[in-house]
């Protein structure tokens, strides 16, 4: 049987937010079993609480966000993706201010200080999504499409006109382990002259060489270099990991992303959530024990 999972005890972090340059403290807090995973605004009077559910969130150009019409808290997606990527089902996640630091880009920030907290084995069978019949939505040039499927797989395809970049592939089939090893690390990126034009525009007030990948024309700026050659790539299922969690639970599909982004990936799963096509069923898999392949880790 695979049983639920919350964290073993508390565990604090702080960062610096990226469009606001403030310090933001974020607090982990362990919940019983199908409490789900909550967010809390802890620098707003009564603590305002909006609970991981797709009707509060809202996907944009270049973030994932939560929002109950009243409160909101930006840059969800990589502490969704490590929550999904781990398996923690419950979590009262304090957040002193109005966004998730980026820290490096990745998701590897979010997976030490949850390991360091350790984990705690709940007495109720973790429940998730299993995906009727398939579905496909596009938006310009992306597309994402889901397939009904026993496991979460993910098929991403990106391309850019830049010498590092260019067309890019990667196939995951989820497994925590899997999760760890190949795409825990990967940083998001982005091209100089575009963070240089939204600092401009004060659209970021935050940001440096330590919070991503940051590319001119022909090469990448951060000194340490890529991580992996397919580290564009590997992020891009990064952030569709923390996407597809905000359903509340983890979807059992395999999933097509082609060129896509956070605003079609919430849009999809919306349309999945209200046209019936999700049902919730209790995990009774059978879970083995897997040992991965040699490879260096970042944590």
């Amino acid at each position: 049987m695979e049983y639920q999972r919350t964290i073993a005890q508390p565990v604090s972090l702080e960062g610096e937010g990226i469009f606001t340059s403030k310090k933001i403290k974020i607090e982990f807090h362990p919940l019983p079993e199908n409490e789900g995973i909550i967010f809390e605004r802890a620098d707003l009077p009564r603590s305002p609480q909006i609970p991981l559910h797709i009707d509060y969130v809202v996907g944009s150009e270049g973030s994932t966000l939560l929002s109950d019409g009243k409160i909101t808290i930006n840059l969800v997606e990589h502490l969704l993706s490590a929550l999904h990527g781990l398996g923690i089902d419950n979590l009262l996640i304090r957040v002193y201010g109005e966004e998730i630091p980026l820290f490096d880009g990745s998701a590897l920030y979010f997976v030490r200080k949850i390991r360091e907290a350790g984990f705690r084995i709940l007495p109720a069978l973790r429940r998730k999504y299993r995906l009727l019949k398939p579905f496909t939505m596009e938006n310009g040039q992306g597309r994402i499409t889901f397939f009904p499927s026993r496991t979460l797989i993910i098929k991403a395809k990106i391309e850019f006109s830049h010498p590092l970049i260019g067309l890019q592939e990667c196939i995951y089939r989820h497994h925590p382990f899997e999760y760890l090893r190949e795409i825990s690390f990967a940083r998001t990126f982005g091209f100089k002259n575009l963070l240089e034009e939204r600092k401009r525009k004060g659209i970021l007030k935050g940001g440096s060489l330590s919070n991503a990948i940051v590319l001119d024309e022909e090469r990448v700026l951060n000194p340490e270099g890529l991580r992996s050659k397919d580290e564009f790539v590997r992020h891009k299922v990064l952030d569709l990991m923390g996407d597809l969690y905000t359903l509340g639970l983890s979807l059992m599909a395999e999933v097509h992303a082609e060129f896509s982004g956070h605003r079609l990936h919430i849009e999809a799963l919306k349309s999945l959530y209200h046209a019936g096509l999700l049902e919730e069923v209790e995990e009774r898999a059978l879970t083995f024990l897997w040992i991965p392949k040699k490879r260096k880790l970042f944590f």
